[in-house]
Order: C-alpha cells, then structure tokens, then sequence
C-alpha cells in the first residue's frame, strides 16, 4: 500500500483553474498541500480561453488537466484510476450541472466523492435557507451522495446541520491555506505613487470590486465618516465587478471623500504583498463569507484586521484575538476604524495574534496529513455513512438559526 493508502485524489475545479480568483487559489493550494504529503493528486479543470491576462495564472506545478465539461466523456474519466488497477476519490469544489453529471456517473461506478463548501452550504435568512434546504434534499442528490463533507469553518459546519438533516458521513473543517512571506523582508509600494502623504493612515481592501458581496459600500460610508479628521485613505485593490468601481467611485464623491479613495487593479505575486505593506490596516466586511484568502492573507501578513459579523471566520478570529468584528452597518464599522487609527497597542496586537493564528491553522505542511486521514474515512464508511452531521433536526430548525444571522441578504 502507498503513502496515500493506494488511491488518487482527483480535484474537480468549477472554473478555470488559470484563473486568479479565490476558489480556485484555493484548490490550488489543497492539492499542492496534498502533493507535498506524497499524495497522487490530479486536477480536471474546463477550459476557458477568455479569461483577462491580469487574472491569469500559470498551473504548470501541479498535475491538471483541461477538458471541455460540455464534451468531456466524464464515464471514462470516473473510470480512469481503476484503468490503472488502483482507487481513485473525486474532490469537488463546486455545484453546478456537470458536476452533477459526473457526480451520477461516479456513483454508478461505485467511485467515492468528497465536496468542499466554500460557501455554498452557507444561508443569509430564513428564505434563503429554504431554498436551498429543498434544492439539497428534494431536488439534488449531488450533495446527499456525497462520502464526506469538507468545511472551511466550524461555524459552517455546524449550521449544515439545518440544510442536510439525513445526511451522515465523515467530516473535515479545516480551513483555507495560505502561504505569507515575513512582511519584514517585504518593501512597501511607494505612497508617493498613489499621492498618498508618507504620514497618512491607510486602510487597505483586497479583493474583487463586488460591492454587495463584500460589503464595499459600507466600507466607503464608514471611511467618509472618519477620513479627514483622521488624516486616512482607503485603497481598494481588485479586479472590477458588474460595475463595482464606478458605484464606489460615486458613492465616495458623494460623500465627500473621493479624494482620499485610490484604486488598484489586480495586484498579484510581490505586487500584492507590496501593496498590503504600504497599509496601516485592512478592512474587509463581507455581507457573507465562508473563509476568503485575501482575509486570511491580510491576517497573516500581520495587518491589523477588520472583518464583519457576517464572515463565518470571524468568531474564531476574535476569540484568538486576531481580528475585530463589526456589525454590518456603516457607524459600527467606522467606530471599528477610528479604533485602530487611535489604538497603537491594538493594533501590535492584532498583527502578532494575527499572524501566530493564520500560522498555525492555515498552515501547507499540516493539512496534507489532515485531508488523508479525512479519505481514509470516507472509503471506511462506505457503504453505511456512520458519523452522524445531525440528529435529524426540522427544517423548522432554518428559523431558529437564520434569526442569529444578519439580515441584509434577502435571497
């Protein structure tokens, strides 16, 4: 038997995997993880030959395919593993019809599949949360199907239960991994550039320009409450979004701060870090969240760090001490932010905690070791699914839980 138990793990990405977004970094940096543990890792990603050339990445480090998901033969891929005389467990990242597709073609094989929630198990309220309850157990059985469930937060994980009431089978929380250099060894993007006075204090937000999703409006109406008194600017980094810089170029001219907003296109590499280091801090509010990497970056990287009550992250960072948490709504948030302007011994300790948590749970050289041992699981189960997610709850169970959940989201 090999190092991984004499099975490969195939990733199966949603979207491109060249394409330099948050889900897909994330695979990336599970099966690199996997890889270096010794695992036999390979990644079946669909083609797409219009992505920017700002978001484009290289994936030449790691074994994956590119197919067309409208055309591919997905029996022969589910089959391929035993083709070689060996097992294989499907890793999915993602919901959508192909998946669905494959997910058939898989059980019928009798090949196991493990899914990944980054967010998709998440709800907003208790109309979202019946959506998705009856999409999840009386329309799709991709889900109910599955060998094991993987969650990017316990916070997630628990809340599942309310979605999956029958479901039972081996879990794993682990978060997303992140790899943040010494921020010493780092030079910090000229403020000049920007025309941002040396003695300023700078916010940063890194991250697509999705202004509902990540909470972008109110981190500008926050900012124009505390920006000239405080002598601060904002800096959002990011690729655009359905429109997403025009409103908040607006929204600040408005208000009377645009003066002090700078945008930065897609920042990747050293140029990303380099922009993080010019900051002060960073400010990332999501409306909703499972665990970003840009937030766990930001944390890592030692910048003191402003999450919002909607983030699944964010109760356990402000137990470790490594994050503070608003409420969704533009006075707390800006409170939030004079604190940390004011505050120089919070902010120390935000960056050492910071850094120390990320360090220590969002870590590569850890997680392969804890994904093997969730596989092991899944193939022991199989058949009977012996660890129960729940004890059956009602769906009734949505309106207790969606009543401890902000209610800005309405679908």
């Amino acid at each position: 038997m090999t190092a991984n138990g004499g099975f490969r793990v195939v990733h199966v990405f949603p979207d491109s995997a060249r394409l330099s977004c948050g889900p897909c970094n994330a695979i990336l940096a599970i099966m690199e993880s996997q890889q270096n543990h010794g695992m036999d890792v390979k990644g079946i990603s669909p083609v797409d030959h219009n992505i920017p050339a700002a978001q484009c990445q290289r994936i030449e480090h790691l074994p994956i395919r590119e197919v067309d998901f409208g055309a591919a033969d997905f029996a022969s891929t589910a089959l391929a593993a035993r083709a070689e005389g060996r097992g294989a467990i499907f890793h999915f990242h993602g919901i959508a019809s192909r998946t669905n597709q494959l997910a058939r073609k898989l059980k019928q094989a009798g090949i196991p599949y493990v899914f990944t929630s980054h967010g998709q198990l998440l709800y907003h309220g208790f109309t979202h949360g019946l959506k998705k309850f009856i999409y999840l157990n009386l329309v799709s059985r991709f889900i109910r199907d599955a060998g094991g469930l993987h969650f990017l937060t316990q916070r997630e994980a628990d809340r599942a239960r309310y979605l999956l009431p029958t479901w039972r089978g081996p879990l794993l929380v682990h978060h997303n991994l992140v790899r943040v250099p010494d921020p010493a060894s780092v030079r910090p993007r000229s403020r000049q550039e920007l025309s941002i006075p040396a003695d300023a204090f700078v916010f940063a937000y890194l991250g697509r320009l999705h202004v509902e999703h990540k909470g972008l409006d109110l981190v500008v109406k926050a900012f124009a409450r505390i920006a000239t008194q405080a002598n601060a600017y904002l800096v959002l980094v990011g690729p655009d979004w359905a429109g997403g810089r025009q409103i908040l170029e607006q929204l600040a001219s408005q208000l009377g701060c645009g003066e002090r907003v700078r945008f930065l296109d897609s920042q990747i590499g050293e140029a990303k870090w380099s922009a993080l280091r010019m900051a002060d801090a960073f400010v990332s509010p999501s409306r909703w969240e499972a665990c970003s990497l840009a937030q766990a970056e930001a944390i890592g990287f030692g910048l003191p760090t402003i999450l919002s009550t909607g983030v699944s992250i964010a109760p356990e960072a402000v137990e470790r001490g490594a994050a503070l948490a608003s409420p969704l709504n533009a006075a707390a948030l800006a409170r939030a932010m004079q604190q940390l302007i004011e505050n120089r011994q919070l902010r120390r300790s935000l960056s050492e905690l910071g850094r120390q948590w990320v360090l220590q749970t969002c870590s590569f050289e850890t997680a392969g070791a804890c994904f093997q041992e969730f596989y092991q699981r899944v193939l022991e189960s199989r058949p009977t699914h012996s660890s129960p997610v729940a004890n059956h709850p009602p769906p009734a169970a949505l309106v207790a839980s969606a009543s401890r959940e902000p209610a800005d989201r309405k679908n």
